[in-house]
């Protein structure tokens, strides 16, 4: 039975990921989950945005933690090679580029 581009975005993440969320990647992607894996799938813009969007999910997905014990959690080392990825991604679809998504202040004295 041939991969299907469901199951291969799935293997590529290496990371526990909601295969809802999945999903909704790839139609967002205009690809079809069930479709079979094939070499120029692997080489469309579709097929890297979808794994970029799923990636960049990883970053987001809350974390929770307590004294020593992380659930689900990426240690910040993973969010920035991750990121990495995600933007190197984006670039050779020409996307534009994203950040880790942790809000910032700027405080500016007049």
């Amino acid at each position: 039975m041939a991969k299907t581009v469901r199951q291969a975005l799935l293997d590529e993440i290496y990371h526990p990921i909601n295969v809802g969320l999945v999903d909704n990647k790839l139609i967002a992607r205009g690809l079809d989950g069930d479709a079979e894996y094939t070499y120029d799938t692997a080489r469309s813009d579709a097929w890297k945005g979808a794994l970029a969007d799923c990636l960049y999910s990883l970053i987001q997905a809350v974390s929770l933690s307590e004294a020593d014990k992380s659930v689900g959690s990426l240690t910040d080392e993973d969010k920035k090679r991750i990121l990495k990825l995600v933007n190197r991604l984006y670039d050779e679809i020409g996307e534009d580029e994203v950040d880790d998504g942790i809000p910032r202040v700027t405080i500016i004295r007049h």
